[in-house]
Protein backbone atom coordinates (compact mmCIF):
# COMPACT_ATOMS: atom_id res chain seq x y z
CA UNK A 1 0.00 0.00 0.00
CA UNK A 2 1.39 3.50 -0.86
CA UNK A 3 2.32 5.31 2.05
CA UNK A 4 0.09 8.20 3.43
CA UNK A 5 1.33 11.38 3.23
CA UNK A 6 0.96 13.36 5.87
CA UNK A 7 -1.23 16.05 5.71
CA UNK A 8 -0.37 19.85 5.06
CA UNK A 9 -2.20 21.91 7.74
CA UNK A 10 -3.39 25.29 7.04
CA UNK A 11 -2.17 28.10 6.87
CA UNK A 12 -3.29 30.55 9.91
CA UNK A 13 -5.15 33.48 8.79
CA UNK A 14 -3.01 36.67 9.40
CA UNK A 15 -4.83 38.93 11.11
CA UNK A 16 -3.99 42.47 9.29
CA UNK A 17 -2.92 45.14 11.71
CA UNK A 18 -4.81 47.63 12.30
CA UNK A 19 -4.09 51.31 10.83
CA UNK A 20 -4.13 54.39 12.66
CA UNK A 21 -7.16 55.21 14.64
CA UNK A 22 -9.21 57.77 13.95
CA UNK A 23 -8.43 59.60 17.49
CA UNK A 24 -4.54 60.28 15.68
CA UNK A 25 -6.34 62.04 12.99
CA UNK A 26 -8.41 64.24 15.38
CA UNK A 27 -5.23 65.13 17.34
CA UNK A 28 -2.74 66.27 14.81
CA UNK A 29 -5.64 68.17 13.34
CA UNK A 30 -6.17 69.53 16.61
CA UNK A 31 -3.22 70.48 17.13
CA UNK A 32 -2.43 72.06 13.68
CA UNK A 33 -5.41 74.38 14.72
CA UNK A 34 -3.89 75.48 17.40
CA UNK A 35 -0.67 76.46 16.16
CA UNK A 36 -2.86 78.61 13.64
CA UNK A 37 -4.61 80.46 15.87
CA UNK A 38 -1.66 80.87 18.70
CA UNK A 39 0.48 81.97 15.42
CA UNK A 40 -2.43 84.56 14.38
CA UNK A 41 -2.69 85.73 18.58
CA UNK A 42 1.45 86.38 17.72
CA UNK A 43 0.73 88.67 14.71
CA UNK A 44 -2.48 89.88 16.29
CA UNK A 45 -0.22 91.32 19.77
CA UNK A 46 2.68 92.38 16.97
CA UNK A 47 0.37 94.11 14.90
CA UNK A 48 1.05 96.87 12.26
CA UNK A 49 0.72 95.51 8.53
CA UNK A 50 2.01 91.46 9.66
CA UNK A 51 -1.21 90.82 10.84
CA UNK A 52 -3.28 93.03 8.47
CA UNK A 53 -1.77 91.11 5.49
CA UNK A 54 -2.54 87.64 6.81
CA UNK A 55 -5.95 88.84 7.77
CA UNK A 56 -6.87 89.71 4.12
CA UNK A 57 -4.43 86.46 2.84
CA UNK A 58 -7.15 84.23 5.19
CA UNK A 59 -10.47 86.18 4.44
CA UNK A 60 -9.78 85.75 0.65
CA UNK A 61 -8.88 81.89 1.23
CA UNK A 62 -11.99 81.41 3.42
CA UNK A 63 -14.61 83.49 2.23
CA UNK A 64 -16.15 81.23 -0.26
CA UNK A 65 -17.60 79.96 3.12
CA UNK A 66 -20.91 82.53 3.89
CA UNK A 67 -20.71 81.67 7.70
CA UNK A 68 -16.40 82.38 7.59
CA UNK A 69 -17.81 85.15 5.28
CA UNK A 70 -19.85 86.75 7.85
CA UNK A 71 -17.90 86.67 10.71
CA UNK A 72 -14.46 88.25 8.42
CA UNK A 73 -16.70 90.95 7.51
CA UNK A 74 -17.69 91.82 10.85
CA UNK A 75 -14.27 91.72 12.33
CA UNK A 76 -12.96 93.83 9.74
CA UNK A 77 -11.79 97.30 11.02
CA UNK A 78 -14.33 99.39 9.62
CA UNK A 79 -11.22 101.98 8.58
CA UNK A 80 -9.91 100.38 6.04
CA UNK A 81 -10.78 100.14 2.38
CA UNK A 82 -11.82 102.73 -0.01
CA UNK A 83 -11.82 106.38 -0.17
CA UNK A 84 -13.37 109.19 1.83
CA UNK A 85 -16.75 110.43 0.11
CA UNK A 86 -16.23 113.84 -1.45
CA UNK A 87 -18.34 114.02 -3.98
CA UNK A 88 -16.25 113.34 -6.65
CA UNK A 89 -13.50 110.82 -5.34
CA UNK A 90 -15.82 108.42 -2.80
CA UNK A 91 -15.20 104.52 -2.61
CA UNK A 92 -19.12 93.98 0.35
CA UNK A 93 -17.22 89.58 -0.36
CA UNK A 94 -15.82 90.15 -3.47
CA UNK A 95 -15.03 88.64 -6.11
CA UNK A 96 -13.99 90.21 -10.21
CA UNK A 97 -12.13 90.73 -12.74
CA UNK A 98 -11.05 93.96 -14.98
CA UNK A 99 -8.49 96.93 -14.74
CA UNK A 100 -8.56 97.50 -11.32
CA UNK A 101 -10.83 95.47 -8.89
CA UNK A 102 -13.49 92.72 -9.26
CA UNK A 103 -17.07 93.42 -10.56
CA UNK A 104 -19.80 90.64 -12.47
CA UNK A 105 -23.28 90.05 -11.11
CA UNK A 106 -23.78 87.89 -8.15
CA UNK A 107 -20.88 90.81 -4.35
CA UNK A 108 -18.84 94.54 -6.33
CA UNK A 109 -20.32 97.53 -15.38
CA UNK A 110 -22.03 98.99 -17.51
CA UNK A 111 -22.57 102.44 -19.13
CA UNK A 112 -24.78 105.91 -18.01
CA UNK A 113 -25.38 108.66 -15.89
CA UNK A 114 -28.56 109.90 -14.11
CA UNK A 115 -30.71 112.23 -16.05
CA UNK A 116 -31.82 115.49 -15.37
CA UNK A 117 -35.43 116.76 -14.20
CA UNK A 118 -37.38 116.97 -10.92
CA UNK A 119 -40.33 115.89 -8.61
CA UNK A 120 -40.35 113.92 -5.41
CA UNK A 121 -42.07 110.54 -6.36
CA UNK A 122 -40.84 107.56 -8.60
CA UNK A 123 -44.23 108.16 -10.72
CA UNK A 124 -44.31 112.06 -10.88
CA UNK A 125 -40.29 112.70 -10.92
CA UNK A 126 -38.86 109.91 -13.72
CA UNK A 127 -35.86 111.62 -13.76
CA UNK A 128 -34.87 112.81 -10.68
CA UNK A 129 -30.47 112.62 -10.57
CA UNK A 130 -28.13 113.97 -8.41
CA UNK A 131 -24.78 115.79 -10.19
CA UNK A 132 -21.71 114.04 -7.93
CA UNK A 133 -19.86 113.17 -11.26
CA UNK A 134 -15.98 112.42 -11.90
CA UNK A 135 -15.38 115.46 -14.31
CA UNK A 136 -13.75 114.31 -17.49
CA UNK A 137 -11.94 116.08 -20.45
CA UNK A 138 -13.96 113.94 -23.54
CA UNK A 139 -15.97 111.06 -22.83
CA UNK A 140 -14.25 107.59 -23.34
CA UNK A 141 -17.08 104.70 -24.17
CA UNK A 142 -14.38 101.84 -23.99
CA UNK A 143 -12.49 103.23 -20.84
CA UNK A 144 -13.92 104.64 -17.37
CA UNK A 145 -11.75 107.59 -15.71
CA UNK A 146 -9.22 107.04 -12.85
CA UNK A 147 -11.34 106.03 -9.56
CA UNK A 148 -13.92 103.99 -11.47
CA UNK A 149 -14.17 101.03 -13.93
CA UNK A 150 -15.88 98.96 -16.27
CA UNK A 151 -14.73 95.66 -15.45
CA UNK A 152 -17.64 93.45 -13.74
CA UNK A 153 -18.54 92.77 -10.43
CA UNK A 154 -19.33 89.26 -8.40
CA UNK A 155 -20.37 89.27 -4.49
CA UNK A 156 -20.43 86.08 -3.01
CA UNK A 157 -24.41 86.40 -1.66
CA UNK A 158 -27.20 88.24 -3.03
CA UNK A 159 -28.11 91.98 -1.87
CA UNK A 160 -31.02 92.75 -0.50
CA UNK A 161 -33.02 95.58 -2.10
CA UNK A 162 -32.16 99.25 -1.18
CA UNK A 163 -35.40 100.73 -1.16
CA UNK A 164 -38.75 98.74 -1.63
CA UNK A 165 -39.78 100.16 -4.60
CA UNK A 166 -38.64 103.12 -7.46
CA UNK A 167 -37.36 103.38 -11.05
CA UNK A 168 -33.97 104.10 -11.91
CA UNK A 169 -33.29 107.26 -13.27
CA UNK A 170 -29.54 107.33 -14.06
CA UNK A 171 -27.20 103.97 -14.62
CA UNK A 172 -22.86 103.99 -14.08
CA UNK A 173 -20.88 105.41 -16.75
CA UNK A 174 -21.14 108.58 -18.80
CA UNK A 175 -23.79 110.92 -19.11
CA UNK A 176 -25.17 114.86 -19.55
CA UNK A 177 -24.54 116.13 -16.05
CA UNK A 178 -28.06 117.06 -14.54
CA UNK A 179 -27.31 120.04 -13.16
CA UNK A 180 -23.90 121.20 -14.32
CA UNK A 181 -24.10 120.59 -18.17
CA UNK A 182 -21.21 118.90 -20.68
CA UNK A 183 -20.11 115.20 -20.24
CA UNK A 184 -19.37 113.84 -17.01
CA UNK A 185 -18.71 110.04 -15.68
CA UNK A 186 -21.71 108.68 -12.91
CA UNK A 187 -20.10 106.70 -10.59
CA UNK A 188 -23.29 105.32 -8.78
CA UNK A 189 -27.08 104.22 -9.95
CA UNK A 190 -30.02 106.38 -9.14
CA UNK A 191 -33.60 105.36 -8.36
CA UNK A 192 -36.30 107.78 -8.14
CA UNK A 193 -38.17 107.05 -5.18
CA UNK A 194 -41.07 109.07 -3.06
CA UNK A 195 -39.10 110.95 0.04
CA UNK A 196 -39.23 109.38 2.96
CA UNK A 197 -38.74 105.70 1.24
CA UNK A 198 -36.81 103.46 3.82
CA UNK A 199 -33.57 102.67 2.56
CA UNK A 200 -31.63 99.51 3.75
CA UNK A 201 -28.52 98.05 4.17
CA UNK A 202 -27.65 95.80 1.16
CA UNK A 203 -25.55 93.76 3.05
CA UNK A 204 -24.14 92.53 6.44
CA UNK A 205 -21.79 95.40 7.70
CA UNK A 206 -20.82 98.35 9.91
CA UNK A 207 -21.67 102.02 8.92
CA UNK A 208 -18.09 103.52 8.23
CA UNK A 209 -19.09 106.89 8.02
CA UNK A 210 -22.15 109.48 7.92
CA UNK A 211 -21.86 113.11 6.97
CA UNK A 212 -23.32 115.97 4.70
CA UNK A 213 -22.08 117.68 1.96
CA UNK A 214 -22.85 119.81 -1.03
CA UNK A 215 -22.17 117.02 -3.36
CA UNK A 216 -23.72 113.79 -1.71
CA UNK A 217 -25.70 115.40 0.96
CA UNK A 218 -26.81 113.61 3.72
CA UNK A 219 -24.54 110.11 3.58
CA UNK A 220 -23.94 107.04 5.01
CA UNK A 221 -21.15 104.54 4.17
CA UNK A 222 -21.19 100.94 4.99
CA UNK A 223 -18.12 98.85 4.72
CA UNK A 224 -18.75 95.34 4.46
CA UNK A 225 -15.32 93.86 4.57
CA UNK A 226 -12.84 92.58 1.69
CA UNK A 227 -12.72 96.17 0.85
CA UNK A 228 -16.14 96.75 0.17
CA UNK A 229 -17.94 99.62 0.46
CA UNK A 230 -21.54 100.47 -0.46
CA UNK A 231 -22.40 104.19 -0.07
CA UNK A 232 -26.29 105.90 0.00
CA UNK A 233 -26.24 109.57 -0.79
CA UNK A 234 -29.24 112.70 -1.24
CA UNK A 235 -31.16 111.13 2.09
CA UNK A 236 -33.35 112.98 3.98
CA UNK A 237 -32.82 111.60 6.67
CA UNK A 238 -30.09 109.57 8.82
CA UNK A 239 -30.69 106.69 11.10
CA UNK A 240 -27.60 105.04 11.60
CA UNK A 241 -24.81 106.17 14.39
CA UNK A 242 -21.10 105.29 13.03
CA UNK A 243 -19.37 101.95 14.16
CA UNK A 244 -23.08 100.47 14.30
CA UNK A 245 -23.68 97.22 13.35
CA UNK A 246 -25.83 96.24 10.56
CA UNK A 247 -27.75 92.96 9.05
CA UNK A 248 -28.64 92.97 5.77
CA UNK A 249 -32.00 94.61 5.00
CA UNK A 250 -31.78 97.10 8.45
CA UNK A 251 -32.93 100.58 7.96
CA UNK A 252 -30.03 103.06 7.71
CA UNK A 253 -31.61 106.49 5.88
CA UNK A 254 -34.33 107.73 4.16
CA UNK A 255 -34.83 108.65 0.46
CA UNK A 256 -34.16 112.46 -0.16
CA UNK A 257 -32.79 114.98 -2.27
CA UNK A 258 -30.07 116.97 -0.33
CA UNK A 259 -27.15 118.20 -1.78
CA UNK A 260 -26.41 118.44 -5.52
CA UNK A 261 -29.74 116.78 -6.62
CA UNK A 262 -32.96 117.47 -8.82
CA UNK A 263 -35.37 115.30 -7.10
CA UNK A 264 -35.65 112.61 -4.61
CA UNK A 265 -33.83 110.00 -5.31
CA UNK A 266 -31.45 107.91 -3.91
CA UNK A 267 -27.88 107.54 -4.94
CA UNK A 268 -26.12 103.99 -4.35
CA UNK A 269 -22.61 103.94 -5.43
CA UNK A 270 -20.39 100.47 -4.57
CA UNK A 271 -16.80 100.47 -4.32
CA UNK A 272 -13.99 98.11 -3.77
CA UNK A 273 -10.76 98.87 -2.71
CA UNK A 274 -11.49 102.74 -3.45
CA UNK A 275 -12.48 102.05 -6.80
CA UNK A 276 -16.24 102.32 -8.13
CA UNK A 277 -17.95 99.50 -9.87
CA UNK A 278 -21.43 99.15 -11.71
CA UNK A 279 -24.16 99.20 -9.13
CA UNK A 280 -26.83 96.89 -11.37
CA UNK A 281 -24.23 93.84 -10.83
CA UNK A 282 -25.17 94.04 -7.16
CA UNK A 283 -28.70 95.74 -7.30
CA UNK A 284 -31.72 94.17 -8.80
CA UNK A 285 -32.36 97.04 -11.03
CA UNK A 286 -35.37 94.81 -13.27
CA UNK A 287 -37.43 95.24 -10.15
CA UNK A 288 -36.97 99.59 -10.36
CA UNK A 289 -37.78 99.19 -13.89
Amino acid sequence: MPEERPRRSPHPTKTPKAGASGWQLIAVQSISCVAVILIALIFRLIGGSAFAQLRQSFNESMMSNSFVATLAALLDSPGSGGGEPDGGTGGSTAAGGGSTAPASSGTTTATGETTAGGGTTATTAPTAAGGDDLAVSEPKVLYAPEGATFAPLAINRLAEKPVPSGTVTSYFGYRENPTKGGISFHQALDIAAETGTPIAAMYFGIVKEIGENGSYGKYVLLNHGNGIEVLYAHCSEILVQKDAVLRAGETVAKVGSTGDSTGSHLHVEVRVNGVAYDPAYVVPVDEYA
